[in-house]
């Protein structure tokens, strides 16, 4: 997963501006390389969600479902690998915070209008920052909740432009809804909740005002609500005092943008609002707050601050105002025009869905992060070779995002010497064994005074390490042993893959980590001045071509063998064929099959398996024109020194642990069962990998021009 699992939470997805909201950033984060979640009961408004690229969860959350409702939501956390939550609304909130302690996630509160003092004593549900889509409801937060400015950050409302765009009359809706091409049309889209419903009412009640401004005038009116029906009752008492069809209920529509084709002018708050600009459409700003009136280049400040009149307004709806803002466009064409040109270029530079994305994934990332900046960081290191240059990208990524801090690198004796060069750390520690070994890593940690602790490894004694350290925050993955010591979670299950520790660092607020690890491992002279002199003990000199056998998977890695003579076949041919030395390498519980290898294979080689240090490693590595070797350590240090490999794959999957960077060759038996979750005793996936794949693969990388 390249970028993070947002899920956003809300009551349900009927038509209201709240959940457009959603809707449409769900889709921008989804461009931005992010998986967006919506859980609520459902609505109308699904059909769009899904077409978004949503994944939609129902859950009813309105309540006494709510405290349930928690313990549901931080399993669906777990579940689908969530990274943070985003509530918006009220109900949404009191839940999702909850969830979102329960699961031990970043959490965001969006608040969508303004609310009484009254409701400060009874929210605990603020998060670290409190996000608004107004000042007006900026300033309400900060002035009648007393909430702290620094707390409250504005985004803003997005469109789609691309849905939302000028485009010429829809001669097929004007002929569904009987409308006159000639007339002048007003078109209001809303809820018809208790007040927001109040600007349809004063719309019908200035009917014999725009009448006399813009005569035979038709005003389409959309929307649903709890009041749709007074709307359209009164909608037709004044289509009979007019003795004509000037009004024209159609309830809910989801055709919107060819709505707004047929308008001269829109009246809407918020959203709606901004839709009409983005189709090229003057629009009359009127919302529950009040009416802020035609919106021209020297009201457009005020229209936004006030989310155009939804969260605040200079004066009331009145049928009086709303003739005169409408009269003053309907009965002036070249001002029509001019306000839509105006409208649209506003749209497309202060609110497309891409810039409210991004303002957006800015505060999440600002949340992922620490409260404040951490000045020490300890880094706790997976034991393994390959796993430590997995982790490397990751780190790079965190010591980009922290540049101020210092790191330190936790890692065990034979790690040390791949990590001394490592521009990502200021200090290495190294674990000891047995308590007495943990006990000194503690009181040093503690000394240090570590202000965040990452585990890339998912050992108890790494969790109670992060523990003893005082660490204000402890972030490490949720399968890890102890997890529930963590009070940051990475939501993220199985073995350890560079995708995997890539999130971790994502889930701090750092930027995505490159998926290869290819000039991140440097070596320091003293390990290249001691391989050197091993391989000139061996009889192999300065100026000599070498290729590397790495037959081992001895141990836990068994189940990723190929057997030994095997090995020597290719081994021999790369002598005969291509006139290079041989070299064997290995750790010390692979000298068995290095052995096994080097006597049964004609011509001499360097067995070096259990002599070298990680480092000395690295250096031979760097030196040949090719690795030949299972998914093991020298596979993916030799990938990071730049050596070309080819790599014998079967119960594991190349696409996760496979070798990075270029150049290299993969080779499996192309079996169905194969990569597995449980490897097997028969291993045919590795047995069935015959002697000429491989061959055929060392051919292919020694062929290309050097």
């Amino acid at each position: 997963m390249d970028g993070l699992t947002i899920l956003h939470l809300l009551p349900w997805l009927n038509y209201g501006g709240v959940e457009k909201y959603v809707i449409g950033l769900s889709a921008a984060l989804r461009e931005r390389g992010h998986r967006c979640i919506i859980v609520s009961s459902a609505g109308r408004l699904l059909p769009e969600a899904q077409a978004a690229g949503a994944t939609h969860i129902p859950m009813r959350i309105d309540g006494w479902r709510g405290p349930g409702a928690a313990r549901r939501l931080a399993r669906i956390i777990d579940r689908e690998e969530v990274d943070l939550l985003n509530a918006h609304n009220w109900t949404a909130g009191a839940v999702g915070c909850l969830a979102a302690r329960l699961a031990r996630i970043p959490y965001a509160f969006t608040v969508h209008g303004t609310r009484s003092a009254l409701q400060r004593l009874f929210t605990y549900y603020w998060s670290r920052k409190v996000i608004v889509v107004s000042d007006a409801s900026r300033d309400n937060l900060v002035n009648e909740l007393h909430l702290p400015p620094s707390r409250v950050v504005t985004t803003c409302i997005g469109v789609d432009t691309d849905r939302f765009r000028p485009r010429p009359a829809a001669a097929s809706l004007l002929h569904e809804l009987a409308l006159d091409p000639q007339a002048p049309k007003v078109v209001h889209v809303s809820r018809f909740s208790r007040g927001k419903a109040e600007v349809a009412l004063r719309l019908i009640e200035a009917a014999p005002e725009v009448e006399r401004q813009a005569p035979g005038f038709q005003a389409v009116i959309v929307g649903v609500g709890p009041l749709e029906g007074e709307v359209a009752r009164c909608a037709e008492e004044a289509n009979s005092a007019l003795g004509r069809r000037a009004f024209v209920f159609v309830g809910p529509r989801g055709d919107v943008p060819e709505l707004m084709s047929i308008a001269d002018a829109v009246v809407g708050t918020a959203t709606v609002a901004l839709e009409a600009m983005a189709c090229g459409k003057p629009v009359v700003a009127a919302g529950k707050a009040g009416l802020v009136g035609l919106v021209t280049a020297e009201r457009l400040k005020l229209a936004d601050a006030t989310c155009f009149g939804d969260h605040e307004a200079p004066q009331p709806v009145t049928a009086g105002n709303l003739a005169a803002a409408l009269g003053a466009v309907l009965a002036d064409p070249g001002k029509r025009d001019e306000l839509g040109e105006f409208g649209r270029r506003v749209a497309l530079r202060s609110f497309s869905l891409r810039r409210a994305a991004e303002r957006v994934e800015g505060i999440y990332r600002e949340l992922l992060g620490t409260p404040r900046p951490p000045r020490q960081v300890a880094i706790f290191h997976l034991n393994q070779v390959g796993d430590l240059l997995f982790s490397m990208p990751a780190l790079a990524s965190l010591r980009a995002h922290f540049p101020e801090a210092e790191i330190t690198s936790i890692l065990r004796p034979n790690l040390v010497e791949l990590m001394q060069a490592n521009r990502s750390v200021d200090h290495l520690l190294v674990r000891g064994s047995g308590l007495p070994g943990e006990a000194r890593l503690a009181r040093e940690l503690r000394r240090r005074r570590i202000d965040l602790a990452v585990a890339f490894s998912q050992s108890a004694p790494t969790v109670l390490q992060a523990i003893a350290c005082g660490a204000a925050t402890r972030i490490g993955f949720v399968d890890a042993d102890l997890s529930f010591l963590l009070n940051r979670k990475v939501h993220l299950r199985g073995l350890p893959w560079p995708g995997k520790l890539a999130r971790l660092a994502v889930c701090l607020g750092a930027g995505l980590p490159p998926d290869s690890y290819v000039g991140m491992l440097r070596i320091p002279p003293e390990p290249r001045e001691r391989a050197q002199r091993l391989l000139e003990r061996a009889g192999i000199n300065g100026q000599e071509r070498i290729a590397v056998i790495a037959p081992g998977a001895s141990g836990r890695r068994r189940h990723k063998a190929w057997e030994g003579d095997r090995f020597a076949e290719v081994a021999d041919y790369l002598r005969e064929r291509w006139g290079v030395a041989i070299v064997i390498v290995g750790g010390r519980g692979d000298a068995r099959e290095a052995s096994r290898a080097a006597g049964s294979m004609s011509a001499p080689s360097a067995n070096l398996a259990g002599e070298t240090s990680t480092g000395e490693l690295a250096a031979i590595l760097e030196r040949a024109d090719l690795l030949v070797g299972v998914d093991s350590g020298p596979m993916h240090v030799a990938a990071a020194m730049g050596t070309p490999v080819v790599a014998l794959f079967g119960p594991t999957d190349p696409r996760r642990t496979g070798p990075r960077g270029e150049g290299h060759e993969v080779v499996s038996a192309g079996l169905d069962c194969s990569p597995c979750a449980r490897p097997c005793e028969a291993r045919e996936c590795m047995t069935a990998i015959t002697v000429e794949q491989v061959i055929a693969a060392v051919d292919r990388i020694l062929s290309r021009p050097s």
